[in-house]
Order: C-alpha cells, then structure tokens, then sequence
C-alpha cells in the first residue's frame, strides 16, 4: 500500500518524482478525497495551484473534507500543503494561515531548527509567495518573509510552504518516518 497521498485530479509530476526515488504513491481525485474507499496514509501532499481555478478545481472539495483532514492530522498524519497560486485562507484547515501570491526567486534563510527544512536541498529557490502565520513555527523564509511554516496539531503536522519545487527526498524519509498511518475518510 502507498504512504503517500497526492491530492490532485490528474496526472501530476510529483507521482513520477516520488516513484522515481522509490516511494509508494498515490494519486487520490477531488472526488474520493473523504470517502471510505481510500486506504491509510502518512503524508498528504497538495501541490502548488490547489485554489487557482486556472490550475484546479480541487478547493470545494477540500473545504467539503476539512473535518477529515484535520482528523488525519490529528491522528498522526503528515500534511504538506503547498502554495494556492492565488491570495488565499486557509479556511479548511484546523490553522489561522494565508498565503500572498508574489512569485520570487529567493535566497532562503532557516529560521528555526526543525526536520522540515529539509524539503530544499539549495537555498536559492523558487517561491510563488510568503505566507502570514499567527499558529505555526516559521522554519524558513526569503528576504524575511515565511515561505515554510511547520504546525504539531495533535500527533501530526501540517507543513505549508510556498516553495515552488519538488520535496527533497529527505524531507520525504523524514516525514514517512514521522507520520503515522492514518484514514484520510470523512
């Protein structure tokens, strides 16, 4: 069985990138996002786009699953959510945070220790905006603006970042080994 949810409807670079270093993956559409039928995971990814509806169309499906995402936190699952690609509130996750769409090339910066800075493998990086957090520990920014913020929400995490690129397989063996398996059902 996969670890590895990718919420998204279509075919998407992240499945070939994480099956391609060895990772079991699976790709779970808008519309069984929430359902009975979705085995265990340890780490959700929504990739960058999520909320833009030139890119997805997956926002309703996700504020209709708010309750099931935040139990899958809460259980023990590992969220990555990257950025919207438009200004955007996070009002389905169990968190007060926003994203500012402002796309950069950025030199970034850790601001606190913490396993999920290793999503980067270099410090210059493509960042589609900054986020504005008042829950969550800023773990890394670009000209002082977060771009990763890390939440401990029960006995997961949601990880948010504005990183326009795909996780380095560390920070991936680092959130399998952290996350439990967890129903992602309503």
């Amino acid at each position: 069985m996969p670890d590895i949810a990718i919420i998204w409807d279509t075919p998407i670079l992240f499945e070939k990138y994480l099956s391609e270093h060895g990772f079991g993956v699976q790709r779970v559409s808008s519309s069984a996002l929430g359902t009975p039928y979705l085995p265990r995971f340890k780490l959700v990814m929504i990739p960058s786009g999520f909320a833009n509806p030139q890119y997805s169309s997956l926002l309703p499906a996700l504020r209709r699953s708010s309750s099931a995402i935040a139990r899958f936190i809460e259980k023990g699952g590992i969220l990555l959510v990257y950025g919207p690609m438009i200004d955007h509130t996070y009002d389905w996750l169990p968190i007060n945070l926003k994203y500012h769409h402002d796309f950069n090339t950025l030199r970034l910066v850790e601001a606190r220790k913490h396993e999920a800075a290793r999503i980067i493998l270099d410090p210059q990086q493509e960042c589609d905006g900054y986020l504005s957090d008042d829950s969550g520990e800023v773990i890394l920014t670009g000209e002082g603006k977060p771009v990763l913020v890390a939440l401990k929400h029960g006995e997961g995490y949601i990880i948010a970042t504005t990183i326009h690129e795909l996780p380095a397989p560390g920070f991936i063996e680092w959130a399998l080994k952290t996350g439990k398996p967890c129903e992602l059902r309503s």
